[in-house]
């Protein structure tokens, strides 16, 4: 990873911290099944991407987000 992610301790700054909530917000979103074929084409318009560099993106968002969740409590979903 390029750049350090700060987590805290104190969970209003880790939900603060663009850092982490924007890998967070993109892992869930492909975790709750939201990238469906409409989606990604839209995306694919709107980002002038491909189809594989937008999932690269969610991929490596996942692979943050899973770093996040080892070096905080809050990163894990509580129930």
């Amino acid at each position: 990873m390029a750049k350090q992610i700060v987590v805290s301790k104190d969970p209003n700054k880790n939900f603060d911290n663009n850092d982490i909530q924007f890998p967070r917000l993109i892992s869930e979103l492909q975790a709750a099944g939201a990238f469906t074929p409409g989606v990604v084409k839209a995306l694919e318009d709107s980002m002038d991407l491909g189809e594989a560099k937008i999932f690269e993106i969610v991929e490596r968002s996942d692979k943050v987000w899973e770093w996040i969740k080892e070096h905080t409590k809050s990163g894990k979903r509580k129930k």
